[in-house]
């Protein structure tokens, strides 16, 4: 398999857009182009969710990848993405050393307990070439937050680390290209997201044919499948998140 990564040189900076990553399907865009908005009136988050982003330095990036076959581990893509996001928010942010930052299965980034980044992958296929287009939406800094999104947080708050976004970008892009190349060689990454894992030990709860249902989450296998165990000692797979996923502690 061969990818067709992010260009440094193939970016495109817009002060407002609908959503980015509808504009990124456009076939006027190649792959290996990526976009860097100032504000987003139509951002979406999987299921159809829309994602709202804080704050007075929001990260609004979408980015235009292409294979030559489909993924054997799809799951995988999202979670490598979530392990360059979380890399590069360390990296960027000495702050968030000293805080508790946990990749949420399969495409969030929290820190604090609060969600800090969303990650949307859609896939668009022609003949036989893939394109993945990779959304990222991240609260990076800000003091602020609305009553309504009381679950979410900023990366920092720190006036000492504010008006990092461009040190981000710039720190990003080869982390993805990385993430990309590490699947595509069948490199594993496991042990990192298992070792940021949110809710990983805690007794996790979701409604199945109208019964709730719960079990311990153990971690992600080499798939990108969840794992857990049923209090009877059952396995149970993911390859999704249930709307009422949720930690009961």
């Amino acid at each position: 398999m061969s990818f067709q990564l992010l260009d440094p040189e193939k970016g495109i900076f817009l002060s407002e857009a609908g959503s980015t990553n509808t504009i990124l399907k456009g076939k006027e865009f190649p792959p290996g182009s990526w976009i860097l908005a100032d504000f987003q009136s139509s951002g979406r988050g999987r299921k159809g969710k829309t994602w709202s982003i804080l704050g007075k330095e929001p990260f609004i990036f979408s980015g235009k990848f292409s294979s030559d076959s489909n993924l054997s581990s799809p799951g995988l893509f999202s979670l490598y993405v979530g392990v360059a996001v979380a890399k590069a928010i360390l990296s960027v942010y000495p702050s968030t050393s000293k805080k508790d930052l946990r990749i949420k299965w399969p495409n969030d980034i929290y820190l604090n307990g609060k969600k800090v980044c969303g990650i949307l992958i859609e896939t668009e296929k022609e003949g036989e070439v893939w394109d993945w287009i990779l959304g990222i939406g991240a609260n990076l800094y800000g003091t602020e937050i609305p009553d309504y999104l009381s679950d979410a947080g900023f990366i920092t708050d720190d006036q000492n680390e504010k008006g990092r976004r461009a040190r981000f970008l710039e720190t990003l892009l080869p982390l993805l290209n990385d993430a990309v190349l590490a699947i595509s060689d069948g490199e594993k990454r496991i042990e990192f997201i298992n070792e940021k894992l949110l809710w990983k030990g805690e007794t996790i709860a979701w409604t199945e044919s109208g019964e709730q249902k719960t079990a311990t989450l153990l971690g992600v296998n080499e798939e990108g499948k969840l794992l857990a165990r049923t209090s009877v000692g059952n396995m149970v797979e993911f390859i999704d998140s249930p709307e009422d996923f949720r930690s009961l502690g």
